[in-house]
């Protein structure tokens, strides 16, 4: 879905303390912020929130500990039991 230029009210909003964020999980286990009032980019997924901005990297931090891609997680484990 593409979305009109922001205004500077909703850019504002975005610096706002109390502005909304979405946790963001790609398919390669990668997490990102995201503003909650847009819909996720594409090969994004929703992944917590809305929330603080604040609020949703202190559960990044806590969920994503292994900052590793999938591919070289996967790769890793074949090449361990081969």
């Amino acid at each position: 879905m593409s979305h009109p230029p922001q205004t500077s009210l909703q850019a504002h909003s975005l610096t706002h303390p109390q502005a909304q964020w979405c946790i963001l999980r790609n398919h390669e286990g990668r997490y990102s912020v995201h503003p909650a009032v847009y819909d996720p980019p594409a090969g994004w997924c929703l992944a917590g929130g809305p929330n603080t901005r604040e609020a949703c990297l202190a559960q990044i931090a806590e969920t994503w500990t292994d900052m590793r891609p999938e591919a070289l997680k996967a790769a890793m484990r074949a090449e361990a039991s081969a």
